[in-house]
């Protein structure tokens, strides 16, 4: 028995060993919502048409990248489970399989960048919004060669214990994108002002230096000693195939997370008229300031569920799962609090006057109050929904440490669906009269009740039957 075995004896051992691996996961999470956050404060300063352009062409962008991404959260399963067991050379193997499987990803992705044009298209938004679209859409495809391979080093050094090493790049990368938005967008230092563009340039460069910062520690002298990083060629075709295996319904899972979201914000919320498209994207812009940090804690339950799996004690895998739901809900908690009492001057932040075409001064400043009252309903229904994201955030989490992927794919492809796109357009449908919040009270019940369904997953114990390290290497990827 391991001192940590002991230690777990004392209830708050199980805390503060969470807390340990979540608050740099957390803060790392919340160093990259940060980048799209300063960049959306920035960009509303051209107008709130500008801010909802970059909105939707960076969640449009990031369909594709989700379904690739949910695939590599899983190589933090396998490292995190062979580390666990003591395998620690086989931990390097799989961080390099994700780094093929990513780098594969992106020469699959990069083309819809030629299609850009008839994909905004299909929202049906104004000409001058989808110029925007376009343009931004373009270069977030162009970072997704640095996004997505930042994706298994990051799952690699969480599945370590060393997520510190995440949250230093990510905190170079912050600086350099703030500072890069400032003189690009703006015209500083000489530069000309490129607006939208600007920041889109800031972002992709900020990304590429932070991927540069994972490779030097993933590849310094003292990773290679303990997880022999350096050998390129010692990842398997059957390492990848692990990955896919387990990791594909993760991947739809993820999609899953992003795609039915870029549908409800750009068409059904879209139903009622530009003004609450903008609502809800700025709404939308507060709330990864929420479930990012949470998305942290939900990957310290994945390393730590299956760390304790590959040690043969589920019961403290149900422990740590059970101390990150209690972090998660405190911290999602307060931020719903927040939602609630400072709704407006939250919205008010991103709605500026610049940028609206064809208004006069009353009727901009009209435009403006409408999109802040209908933002301010939108963040109450964030407010409500905020500990049961936490449940599911973290309890997907836990299940992806133990390898228990195809259910909260399954579960999560049929509730959005249903709820989000189905019962967004029915509540559009039957009470117009509520606009756009009519469909928000739709997608609320979603995050709600997926919570309610992956933690009963989890507590019926079912993930304690997935074996994923088997009997020796060629066991990789079986279940009992």
């Amino acid at each position: 028995m391991s001192m940590t075995d002991l230690r777990d004896d004392k209830p708050m051992w199980g805390i503060g060993e969470v807390l340990a691996l979540s608050w740099p996961a957390g803060l790392s999470m919340l160093n990259s919502t940060l980048m799209r956050f300063v960049d959306a404060i920035l960009v509303a300063q051209l107008g709130p048409d500008t801010s909802g352009a970059q909105f939707i062409a960076g969640m449009t962008a990031f369909v594709p990248e989700s379904l690739a991404t949910g695939m590599l959260l899983v190589v933090n399963t396998y490292v995190s489970q062979n580390f666990g067991a003591g395998r620690h050379q086989h931990c390097g193997r799989y961080a390099w399989a994700g780094l093929y499987l990513a780098l594969g990803f992106c020469c699959l992705i990069a083309p819809l960048a030629l299609f850009a044009r008839p994909l905004f298209a299909c929202y049906g938004h104004p000409p001058h919004l989808q110029d925007m679209e376009v343009l931004y859409f373009r270069y977030m495809v162009v970072s997704i060669f640095f996004t997505l391979t930042s994706r298994p080093l990051e799952q690699f050094f969480y599945g370590i214990g060393r997520p510190r090493v995440v949250l230093a790049a990510s905190l170079v990368a912050n600086g350099l994108n703030l500072l890069g938005d400032i003189v690009l967008i703006f015209g500083k230092l000489g530069f000309p002002a490129l607006g939208l563009e600007g920041a889109a340039i800031a972002t992709t460069a900020s990304w590429g230096v932070l991927v540069t910062i994972e490779l030097l520690f993933f590849l310094s002298g003292s990773m290679n000693a303990r997880y022999t990083t350096r050998r390129v060629r010692s990842a398997r075709w059957s390492d990848c195939m692990d990955l896919i295996r387990i990791g594909w319904p993760a991947g739809v899972q993820f999609i899953n997370d992003v795609l039915p979201w870029a549908v409800f914000t750009g068409r059904i919320v879209n139903i009622f008229g530009v003004q609450h498209f903008v609502a809800s994207t700025v709404a939308m812009r507060w709330m990864p300031l929420s479930f990012m940090p949470a998305v942290g804690i939900g990957v310290a339950s994945t390393t730590l569920v299956g760390r304790y799996v590959a040690r043969g004690r589920p019961d403290l895998a149900c422990r740590r799962a059970h101390a990150a739901l209690i972090a998660a809900m405190v911290y999602m908690g307060l931020c719903g609090l927040a939602f609630w009492l400072l709704r407006y001057p939250m919205m008010k932040l991103f709605v500026t006057l610049p940028g609206v075409a064809d208004l006069t001064a009353a009727q901009m400043q009209q435009y403006a109050d409408e999109v802040i009252r209908i933002g301010g309903s939108v963040l109450i229904c964030a407010a409500i929904f905020q500990l049961g994201d936490a449940i599911g955030i973290v309890y997907i989490g836990a299940l992806r440490g133990a390898g228990d992927t195809l259910w909260p794919m399954t579960v999560t492809v049929i509730l959005s669906w249903c709820l989000t796109i189905g019962g967004g357009y029915a509540m559009a449908g039957l009470l117009p009269s509520l606009g756009s919040i009519g469909p928000w009270i739709a997608a609320s019940a979603y995050v709600i009740v997926l919570g309610v369904f992956v933690a009963w997953r989890f507590e019926t114990g079912a993930w304690q039957k997935i074996n994923l390290l088997g009997n020796g290497e060629q066991g990789l990827g079986r279940r009992d």
